[in-house]
């Protein structure tokens, strides 16, 4: 049951965040391995124009490209992800012996569990990637792959490069989801015993789980953005008929020849749309959880009355 409310509860919040998705991906993509300055006209440059890039090129309906992949996603990363967590959390190990939370194996375990859901999810990741990226407009990435639906992007995918095709990306991912898992769980449960506290926020569950997940979306937007630009790039590039990247051969690969081309700045590539949308995320994500956990905490005693 952890792992199945862990899932329903980003996909309630995918609705809402993934048009910011879609706006993360372009501007991460626009300008690949170019030098800043080098680029005459910015098509993604700020939130707005980004936005008003995305409608004049696809219409509204682009502002959700990939919805149904993306959903898939947080289907198959965040049950796994908060569900092993959950559990964790249950059987105490990320607590003392006197039941207080500890930073590290709250860090440790997050981690963990991201990496878990990273591996299971990261096929899915790689085709919300790359149906995200697609245009139809003239500012477009370097690579398009255009898929039909999601079928069609496994199949695509596997016949192109087999199971490598599949897994693109996977190191750059893993590490993504580690950093972000961990940073996000550690400081949402800091947070949650911080604020409970008050008497306030043990009136209100919602109440304490938007204070304790608006944080903790900060602190993972920060830590996670240059492994998000590394991710989304490994993702999207062509490959070879053996599965070999076109331009990055691996997470280090690519980490180096984003900052040798595009500084620094480039490792940071889509961050106001990245924070926009993890900072929402992450509050109703983690909101939606515990208030699921609690009407199924509240349903569980409510059938053992009956019995």
């Amino acid at each position: 049951m952890e792992f199945l409310l862990g899932g329903l509860s980003s996909c309630c919040a995918v609705l809402f965040t993934n048009p910011f998705d879609v706006l993360k991906t372009r501007q991460q993509l626009e300008g690949e391995l170019l030098a800043k300055g080098s680029i005459k006209q910015h098509a993604y440059r700020g939130l707005w124009q980004s936005i008003v890039t995305v409608v004049k090129s696809d219409g509204l309906r682009g502002l959700q490209k990939g919805l149904p992949a993306a959903a898939l996603y947080q289907l198959t990363m965040n049950s796994v992800r908060l569900g092993t967590y959950q559990t964790v959390d249950n059987l105490g190990w990320t607590r003392s012996e006197n039941a207080l939370l500890t930073p590290f194996l709250s860090v440790f375990w997050g981690g963990f569990a991201g990496m878990i859901s990273s591996t299971v999810s990261c096929p899915v990741y790689v085709i919300k990637t790359q149906m995200q990226a697609v245009s139809c407009g003239s500012y477009t990435a370097k690579f398009q792959h255009r898929h039909s639906g999601v079928v069609a992007a496994f199949r695509n995918m596997y016949r192109e490069a087999g199971i490598k095709g599949l897994y693109r990306g996977y190191t750059a991912n893993l590490a993504r989801v580690a950093m972000g898992s961990s940073t996000q769980m550690a400081s949402f449960a800091a947070c949650k015993d911080f604020f409970i506290q008050y008497e306030m926020f043990q009136e209100s569950v919602v109440l304490t789980a938007i204070a304790a997940s608006s944080v903790a979306g900060f602190f993972t937007s920060v830590l996670m953005s240059p492994c998000d630009v590394v991710t989304t790039r490994m993702t999207n590039q062509g490959v070879s008929s053996t599965g070999k990247g076109l331009l990055y051969k691996n997470i280090f690969d690519c980490f180096v020849k984003i900052y040798r081309a595009e500084g620094i700045h480039g490792m940071y590539k889509g961050f106001i749309p990245l924070y926009v949308r993890v900072a929402p995320h992450t509050v109703l994500n983690l909101t939606f959880w515990e208030f699921f956990k609690k009407l199924h905490d509240q349903y569980s005693r409510g059938s053992e009355k009956l019995l």
